[in-house]
């Protein structure tokens, strides 16, 4: 009969179980770094012994998932609902200027990055940009799916209400520049918003689908606002419409391309260039990030905004939602203020509109004394 063979002799067999054997076990206080630290020998240390760590104070999990505890939006600081059910949320007056506290230029915010692999490389090891990215990825990840929805049930998802009266031009803050292609035939690689808004009052209306369309209508309709239409009529050289459409998915975003023709059919071919299409960005620092919405006053992507800017990209005037009671006359009437102080810029010895006609009301006879 022959004899099994195996692998290893018996001798190298025997040699690795006398190893084994000899082996500290897991459990061993020596194996574990922790308790070396806390051995301490009498006779050749005078160290105490480490004190027992102190537990951090339990934080609820409804302030780890709720970005604001305080109920209001951490830049622009503008109440916001607290989501419990059953709550009754009104929203209050813009009383502060909103917007980002440097100029907007060219190039910025744009999705794409001109970055070299090897400043991409030193980004990603940065440490302060690796805990940005966290804390973005995490605040992402913890949002609930429905929260902009669920938002829409108080007064269909209305953000703030417009202030009475214009924000002062040295206290006003900037509109950003935004990066998205426009419905002209070149404007498919994508431009910048800035050399569009500059020079000319601008009245730029943000918004993701039919029903913000129709929330800002009621601001900048021909039925809504008659008033306003025939200004922007009366002044076109000054004034001019810019539409922004976000899209936070890239497959609505590919409908919006494939519905170009459509888009351009309802409107006229000097609009093609103001119509710009904006994707919402999931990285930090590119494109549209969550900061610059919230401090452009952005909260909620399915509601629509109106901005009402200077020639110098300034926030001077903003809303949110369906527009209320005194809301379009308040627009109005900031409308005639910038047209006024833009053709001071131009011209300064046109007379200026009557102040006196603007507080009253009057806005057909303030324009007549201005355009006689």
């Amino acid at each position: 009969m022959q004899k099994p063979r195996f692998l290893f002799p018996r001798d190298t067999l025997l040699d690795l179980l006398c190893i084994i054997s000899r082996r500290p076990s897991y459990h061993c206080i020596h194996r574990q770094p922790v308790f070396q630290a806390s051995l301490r020998h009498a006779s050749t240390s005078t160290r105490p012994p480490p004190t027992k760590p102190t537990l951090a104070p339990r934080v609820p999990l409804r302030m780890l998932l709720d970005r604001n505890p305080d109920h209001t939006s951490a830049i622009s600081k503008i109440p916001i609902p607290k989501g419990e059910r059953g709550e009754k949320f009104t929203p209050s007056r813009l009383s502060r200027p909103i917007g980002l506290p440097y100029p907007p230029h060219p190039g910025q915010n744009a999705p794409h990055s001109h970055m070299s692999w090897s400043e991409r490389r030193d980004s990603y090891a940065d440490p302060e940009n690796v805990q940005v990215r966290r804390r973005l990825l995490v605040r992402t990840l913890l949002r609930p799916y429905f929260q902009e929805w669920k938002r829409l049930e108080h007064f269909q998802g209305k953000s703030f209400v417009g202030s009475d009266r214009l924000f002062r031009r040295e206290k006003a803050l900037w509109f950003p520049n935004l990066w998205g292609w426009t419905l002209a035939w070149d404007g498919a690689e994508g431009r910048d918003t800035t050399p569009v808004l500059k020079g000319k009052v601008s009245l730029v209306s943000v918004q993701s689908g039919v029903w913000a369309e129709t929330q800002v209508r009621t601001f900048l309709g021909e039925k809504e606002n008659p008033e306003l239409q025939r200004l922007i009529k009366e002044n076109s050289r000054l004034v001019q419409k810019v539409e922004v459409n976000v899209q936070d998915h890239w497959f609505r975003a590919l409908l919006v391309k494939l519905f170009k023709n459509g888009l351009r059919k309802s409107r006229p071919e000097s609009e093609w260039g103001k119509y710009f299409t904006v994707r919402l960005s999931r990285d930090s620092g590119k494109g549209l990030t969550e900061d610059i919405r919230d401090a452009m006053g952005l909260l909620n992507s399915q509601v629509g905004y109106v901005y009402l800017l200077d020639t110098e990209c300034r926030i001077r005037w903003a809303g949110s939602g369906h527009a209320w009671e005194g809301e379009n006359k308040s627009l109005n009437a900031g409308l005639i203020r910038l047209l006024q102080e833009a053709r001071e810029a131009k011209d300064p010895v046109r007379p200026a509109l009557h102040a006196d006609a603007v507080r009253e009301g009057d806005l057909q006879e303030a324009v007549q004394k201005a355009l006689a």
